[in-house]
């Protein structure tokens, strides 16, 4: 799929007789489907839950996507996915990821065309995978610090509702 955008030259230009010419900029650009999607799994129990029954439909049918995920070593018997690669970080009493660099050094070798944040709340260990990676878009809620971390924020303080948010991402993509 192609589109075309004209955009309107607002400084008009002299032509030789002295009579000024509108002028337009066209920019065309061939759009593309993502080719790698990251999508990071709440490190909370219950978001984890609800966003993995959420993205049990994920686009699987579009077989040209490579999807990878990033999920707690904690979780991994509850999480089934039906294609695609799972990165499992292990998180020790302090709530410290001990495998980061390992983890983070593997998805160095996929350049993510989007990167998905699923966890609804703020979360410090989040920051290394979505600041560490080069994305075109990296989607995640809205929260103190949603700004720095994301170009597209979803607010469901309104609706509360997990699903929802999740649904809407899913809807994006």
């Amino acid at each position: 799929m192609s589109y075309s955008l004209k955009i309107k030259n607002f400084f008009k230009k002299k032509s030789n007789s002295n009579n000024f010419v509108n002028s337009n900029i066209s920019i065309s650009k061939a759009s593309s489907a993502p080719k790698s999607i990251l999508v990071i799994f709440p490190f909370e129990e219950d978001f984890f839950r609800v966003a993995s029954y959420a993205y049990r439909n994920l686009p699987y049918d579009k077989k040209e996507i490579n999807f990878q995920y990033v999920i707690t070593s904690a979780f991994s018997d509850s999480f089934s996915l039906r294609r695609g690669i799972a990165h499992h970080v292990s998180i020790d009493s302090n709530s410290k990821i001990i495998n980061l660099k390992k983890v983070i050094d593997t998805l160095n070798k996929t350049n993510f065309d989007i990167i998905i944040d699923l966890n609804i709340n703020y979360d410090s260990k989040v920051e290394n995978f979505i600041l560490m990676q080069d994305s075109n878009f990296k989607i995640g809620f809205k929260h103190e610090k949603s700004d720095i971390l994301y170009n597209v924020q979803l607010d469901i303080s309104k609706s509360q509702i997990a699903e929802n948010g999740y649904q809407k991402i899913l809807d994006l993509i």
